[in-house]
């Protein structure tokens, strides 16, 4: 793997050839081929997400047909994915949780915090992860906690929304926790008793508490993992790194602020740059405290590195990459879940929008502008034209240094 770093001259301007995921795995039939090399490694989730997401916006999950009255043109929309790693339901989904968590939020400030592991713990939790991740969650709702009955001198129950991303700008596994918290909490009494200031070293020295000790716990009791226990105490007197600097005052800009931080895979598709058929590039941006851009860094990987990064981090089965604690969690089981539940349930957000909209919603004609009308709802699914594997030609890679420059 490759990195080049450049000082900023930067473009942020998306060109309209984006190159997507969709389009890296089905080329030179990658994925197929990266699935018959690794397939004793990869886990049946990854398998499963990764062909749903191929099929995406692809008729044999079916589709919507409507004609235009006008002109007669006709138009097709696909049916969605609903996949964990899928860029374009996963829009859709980060849209639609964004609006709806914003309205059933406290009318109350937010603070975003950001909650960072030691790098020495990033093997660990990802040899432990079916138990860690869920750990790593819980130890922020008891170290944001403990945070504010040390600040207030009494136990108050905060609004916590937690979200756990496994990866980092540059793809590399790295948990980390984004919190979106309420700037107080709620005595026993019901009265509301407000926190302006975080107190930061308190929470950090919290949180790396609580992790430390939940991961001795839960990893084998070796010299060697004590050691490291240890070390980290010790080498982190000023505790694991948070930033909880922003603070959001109103529910318009919450709803646009936290869509960024959910169901979306590990890399846009708006930060690839480049795709040559053997190597993938993007980039991410390095910021500084006030989140001004300070360098921008290219990463290169072969085609099989990237997929290997890329689909580490789609979750396991069940696992929720979403959580919901303190007075949140109430709202959660007795109104939100319902809520989101009722926009959500459906196979694709794709499709749950297109069903709710029948008869109210229909396209615009790309022809003459006219409003569209539906013509029929397809669910057929077609036998496949091709099977990888019954060809001669599907065998071509065997022999050559798949996916590296």
């Amino acid at each position: 793997m490759q990195e080049l770093i450049t000082l900023p001259n930067i473009n942020t301007q998306q060109t309209e050839n984006r190159i997507t995921i969709n389009h890296i795995f089905t080329h030179n039939s990658n994925w197929e081929v990266y699935k018959h090399k690794h397939l004793d490694e990869l886990r049946e989730v990854e398998i499963k997400e990764i062909e749903k997401m191929l099929q995406c916006q692809n008729n044999p999950r079916g589709y919507f047909v409507y004609a235009c009255p006008n002109c007669g043109e006709v138009k097709i929309i696909h049916f969605g994915c609903n996949s964990r790693i899928c860029t374009h339901c996963g829009k859709k989904y980060a849209d639609k949780w964004a609006e709806n968590l914003a309205k059933n939020t406290f009318d109350v400030p937010h603070r975003h915090c950001v909650m960072t592991i030691a790098e020495q713990l990033r093997p660990i939790f990802k040899e432990y992860r079916e138990c860690l991740l869920k750990i790593l969650m819980d130890c922020a709702i008891t170290a944001i906690s403990d945070m504010m009955e040390w600040k207030l001198g009494r136990e108050v129950t905060p609004g916590v929304v937690v979200v756990i991303h496994t990866y980092g700008k540059d793809m590399k596994f790295n948990p980390h926790i984004h919190a979106l918290v309420t700037e107080g909490g709620f005595k026993e009494n019901s009265a509301w008793v407000s926190v302006n200031k975080f107190p930061y070293k308190m929470l950090r020295k919290a949180w790396q508490y609580q992790i430390l000790t939940r991961v001795k716990e839960v990893i084998p009791d070796t010299s060697e993992n004590r050691r490291l226990i240890d070390f980290l105490f010790k080498n982190y007197p000023e505790g694991f790194y948070v930033r909880a600097k922003d603070s959001i005052k109103s529910k318009r800009k919450l709803s646009a602020y936290i869509g960024r931080y959910i169901r979306h895979p590990a890399v846009a598709e708006c930060r690839i740059t480049n795709y040559d058929g053997k190597t993938v590039t993007f980039y991410y941006d390095e910021k500084n405290e006030k989140g001004e851009v300070i360098k921008r860094h290219y990463v290169t990987m072969s085609v099989e590195e990237f997929i290997s990064a890329l689909i580490g981090h789609i979750p396991d089965t069940q696992f929720k990459t979403v959580r919901y604690y303190g007075v949140y969690y109430r709202v959660k089981k007795n109104h939100f879940n319902q809520l989101i539940r009722r926009s959500l349930c459906l196979g694709s957000i794709t499709q749950e929008k297109l069903t709710k909209w029948t008869g109210k919603w229909a396209p615009d004609c790309p022809r003459c502008g006219c409003k569209m009308q539906l013509a029929w709802v397809d669910y057929g699914e077609p036998p496949p034209n091709h099977i990888f594997g019954t060809k001669i030609e599907d065998w071509h890679w065997i022999g050559r240094d798949f996916g590296r420059a």
